[in-house]
């Protein structure tokens, strides 16, 4: 084995989307570059418990799940601490995706305690202003934080960041010394095949994820509700939870008059084809202001430009050089940059969205490929000379 890996889901987890897709498509690299591995997650999936031999991953990879009960979400599972410690001390360095889960904080504690190297994917949970509602409004959390979370942050090699803003949230609670590797998720553009530019009438837009307050969903769709042409269609895709905030949503989907759709969780297969019937995917998160920015990368974006569509995206994410690329827009935090870029994105002509369609694809395929990315994350993984590592080790993959 060259390296242990530790999640809390795993691909094909139904519900839990970020940070077990990053782990699938991260391992995945690895093992295309001939590595050995071994990766120990929870079962847990909103469909019923997985099964190893479910969990695709790649060639070369011990798949070793644990029973999940209780508090799922995090993973939680007693099954969890035999395989995590056999794993600290079998590999000769651990990679950890995500923080303050039941076995993310078991494997970090297991490595300080065996002296095993370590790296972590802090995968969005010390992003500035999650950490500011965090001390403000969960006092129990923030001393979880406090007492285990940051004490092994800072025995890692290196904490693992995919976003400026995110980089800098570490610093903020770890310190100006916190050794950082910035480098993109990767994603493999051979899963995608991009279609031709949508011909129904009027502009359809998409929006692939949770209907919670973080995703900011609601307060796009009433900026998007002022500007709609009579055929424009929103279409709402992912995974709800009651509450206000889905109340809210549902009295929008009324005074929309059937202009948007939620077609609630979907399989991957219409996933694809939802993306190649609209012409721009939308991830507005953080634009609930009282929210805070949860979202560290938006895997979601880097898939839709891997299907050639543009994207209007908010300020914040790993996503603000996408003007410079003419892939897409960047909207500000507030309902008139919305409405600026909502306004831009409909008075583009069919020649104009193929370029940015074009220009979304090529940006992937070029500065996104997993293996290229996986391999910059494995040579800091695995480097003998660790003990030389300085503050703010490498950018990785160039932004720009």
């Amino acid at each position: 084995m060259d390296v242990g890996i530790v999640s809390t889901h795993v691909p094909p987890a139904k519900g839990y989307g970020g940070v077990s897709v990053t782990c699938g498509v991260l391992t995945k690299a690895w093992a295309e570059s001939g590595h050995s591995l071994a990766l120990v997650a929870s079962d847990e999936s909103l469909d019923g418990p997985l099964q190893a031999s479910q969990v695709d991953v790649g060639a070369n990879v011990d798949v070793r799940l644990y029973r999940s009960y209780g508090f799922r979400r995090w993973g939680f599972g007693l099954g969890a601490i035999p395989k995590l410690f056999k794993l600290c001390q079998e590999a000769p360095v651990v990679y950890i995706h995500g923080i303050a889960t039941w076995p993310s904080t078991l494997a970090a504690l297991f490595c300080w305690v065996l002296g095993k190297p370590f790296m972590v994917a802090v995968h969005g949970g010390l992003m500035p202003e999650h950490v500011a509602l965090i001390r403000q409004r969960k006092p129990h959390k923030w001393w979880y934080y406090r007492l285990l979370t940051f004490p092994a942050l800072r025995k890692a090699i290196a904490i693992h960041c995919t976003s400026d803003t995110e980089a800098q949230g570490v610093r903020d609670v770890l310190g100006q010394d916190a050794r950082i590797l910035l480098v993109p998720n990767g994603i493999d553009s051979r899963d995608f095949k991009v279609a031709a530019c949508p011909t129904s009438n009027g502009q359809q837009l998409c929006f692939l994820g949770h209907v919670q307050q973080e995703k900011g969903i609601n307060a796009f769709i009433r900026a998007w509700l002022k500007v709609r042409g009579p055929y424009d269609k929103l279409v709402v895709a992912g995974r709800s939870v009651d509450g206000d905030y889905l109340q809210a949503f549902q009295a929008l989907l009324a005074k929309a008059d059937g202009a948007i759709e939620y077609r609630g969780y979907l399989p991957r297969n219409e996933i694809m084809d939802l993306l190649a019937d609209s012409h721009f995917l939308v991830l507005p998160s953080g634009l609930e202001q009282s929210s805070g920015m949860r979202e560290n990368f938006g895997n979601v974006v880097a898939e839709a430009m891997a299907a050639g569509r543009p994207v209007l995206v908010a300020k914040g994410l790993a996503w603000d050089h996408l003007p410079a690329l003419n892939a897409g827009w960047v909207f500000e935090r507030n309902e008139a940059s919305v409405l600026e870029v909502l306004q831009k994105a409909q008075a583009v002509s069919e020649s104009e969205w193929q370029i940015l369609s074009n220009n979304a694809r090529h940006y992937v395929e070029q500065q996104l490929n997993p293996v290229t990315l996986g391999d910059q994350v494995w040579q800091i993984l695995t480097s003998n000379d660790q003990q030389e590592l300085t503050p703010s080790l490498t950018r990785g993959a160039s932004y720009e």
